[in-house]
């Protein structure tokens, strides 16, 4: 007889044992021997049919263990097995412990039907019995756990299944993404850049045609902008995306930076027969405390954005209206194209345009909006687009937090910092360089013979080399007072040139102060320029104004 395995129970609750067999000697027997083989409690429920026993199991308290004769008047215990749930192993819930008459090939295939174990009514006993149906619960609970812990690392595979496709699908979107994007940004800057080359060879054969050349002058100064305009787009989403992009706060008068908005884009809207129509006054001030270049550049794209999907004849309505919670809500309407509802939810994504063909029709790199988006909540706003579908025009609102009117006396409008800008700059166009000796280095000619006519227009004596090696030169035969250079630069570049002039020359910044320039645009850029020796650092593209300011304060002119 097999020994009984020393376990641990709980004694607490009696366990359920559901007792199916016809002879009713066989089931006393069974629990005489059930309980007189351990100190465990029992609760004992009898069938003798197999019809009766599925019925107990369906109506009755769950049990723990059933002990089954295996011959029964309605069948037999195969036949119970087969109508017991079971798991996904085809093994039941309810362990099942047969009692047989003849231990062969009836007793070997109940165990291959789900059955636990089973016992000989010949070597019926109290060791033996209780140790099949202690076994068989244990075994069971040991199932069960092992069922439960195949089925969390199912769950677990599939989970990293569905995340390794969700990670593979959004890697091909971002790739597919990213060629569209590529496409139409080669598209942007191609166009632009064609129309450039196209008309400066136009201007080298019809120099003697004043209208060719004004026409041609003016093509190329539009598009050079639309290339700017493109290429600073680029940057400022790379300076928002990497938390880099600091606004300038100061108080603006909103009521005047968006009537400087509108006047920016009304020419092209008289070109295009589009009516953009005002109301930004109810009679009180809109102050707010803001960056008024990005507020600028967000009610510029919104209305560029909604000139562009407005045909001739359209009109576009910008209103600003003072809440009562404090913000003041700006919208701009148009009656043009409208956009159609599955695209909403995508109308602030980067790099998002409702169609291919929009973005040929109309260009732009669909980051315009994210832009606005990213800077309206910069400032602590929100901005929202609707549309009431194909054909029906958009509108756009922007909410932004109105500043509180001081006291008595601190009401007066400020001044809107793109005028300002564009007075200082007109003023900085009239200083007088006269006397000024300025070594110009770079190794673009063009960008060489632009600063050189800048300054020389106004007064300074230039001298020009392409490289750091002549900059070398002209130094050693004649020092100039103010150094502008170039960083990038093949072979030896603009560090290169400023750490030999500071350290190897012992020309330090009061003897010879340096101006940098530079096509990159990252603080982290200027940074390393200014502790490499340089005073000023000016990006390209070049803005006179700015590169005759640095020159002047360098010279000591102002």
């Amino acid at each position: 007889m097999p020994t009984l395995l020393p376990m641990t129970y709980d004694t607490d609750r009696p366990w359920r044992i559901l007792l199916v067999d016809d002879n009713a000697l066989d089931r006393a027997e069974a629990k005489a021997a059930l309980l007189g083989g351990h100190d465990r409690r029992y609760q004992f429920v009898e069938a003798t049919s197999a019809n009766e026993a599925m019925h107990l199991c369906a109506s009755s308290a769950p049990f723990d263990c059933m002990l089954l004769d295996f011959f029964l008047p309605d069948g037999d215990a195969l036949d119970v097995l087969a109508r017991l749930p079971c798991d996904a192993d085809k093994i039941p819930h309810l362990p099942v412990v047969i009692l047989t008459g003849v231990a062969g090939t009836e007793s070997r295939a109940s165990l291959r039907h789900g059955a636990q174990d089973f016992v000989g009514k010949a070597w019926l006993g109290r060791e033996s019995l209780t140790w099949a149906v202690e076994n068989a619960i244990e075994r069971r609970k040991i199932a069960r756990e092992v069922m439960a812990e195949r089925q969390v690392m199912d769950s677990q595979r599939q989970y990293l299944f569905e995340a390794e496709r969700t990670a593979r699908l959004e890697s091909e979107r971002v790739a597919l993404l990213k060629d569209e994007f590529l496409a139409t940004l080669s598209h942007e800057l191609r166009t632009p850049l064609a129309v450039i080359v196209g008309w400066a060879s136009v201007l080298q054969r019809a120099q003697d045609n004043p209208a060719t050349v004004k026409r041609g002058i003016d093509a190329i100064a539009r598009n050079a902008g639309l290339q700017a305009k493109l290429i600073n787009d680029l940057l400022d989403m790379n300076r928002i995306v990497t938390g880099k992009l600091i606004l300038d706060l100061q108080r603006v008068d909103l009521s005047a930076l968006l009537d400087s908005a509108a006047e920016f884009l009304r020419p092209l809207a008289i070109e295009k027969g589009v009516e953009i129509r005002i109301d930004t006054h109810d009679g009180a001030p809109l102050e707010l405390d803001g960056d008024p270049v990005r507020l600028q550049q967000i009610f510029a794209n919104l209305l560029g954005n909604a000139l562009k999907f407005t045909p001739g004849g359209g009109a576009i309505t910008l209103t600003a209206q003072r809440r009562n919670d404090g913000q003041v809500a700006v919208t701009v309407r148009d009656n043009g194209e409208g956009i159609d509802a599955r695209f909403l939810p995508q109308l602030f994504t980067r790099f998002s345009q409702e169609n291919s063909k929009a973005a040929r029709v109309h260009g732009g790199l669909g980051i315009g909006l994210s832009i606005v988006k990213q800077l309206t909540e910069l400032h602590g706003g929100a901005v929202s687009g609707d549309s009431a579908g194909v054909g029906q025009g958009a509108t756009f609102t922007v909410m932004l937090p109105l500043r509180a009117i001081d006291e008595a006396g601190d009401d007066v409008a400020g001044t809107v910092a793109q005028a300002e800008a564009e007075a200082e700059a007109d003023q900085l166009m009239l200083i007088d360089l006269r006397g000024v000796s300025v070594l110009l280095v770079d190794d673009n000619e063009d960008i060489l013979e632009l600063s050189r006519r800048v300054l020389e227009e106004r007064g300074a004596v230039v001298v020009t080399v392409n490289s750091v090696e002549g900059a070398l030169a002209q130094l050693g035969a004649a020092r100039p007072q103010v150094l502008v250079s170039d960083i990038s630069m093949p072979k030896l570049n603009g560090y290169d040139l400023i750490r030999t002039v500071r350290n190897d020359m012992r020309l330090d910044e009061h003897m010879l102060p340096a101006v940098a320039m530079s096509a990159f645009a990252r603080p982290v850029d200027q940074q390393r320029a200014l502790q490499a020796g340089y005073q000023a650092y000016l990006i390209k593209p070049l803005q006179p104004h700015l590169l005759i300011r640095a020159v002047a304060r360098l010279a000591g002119l102002v």
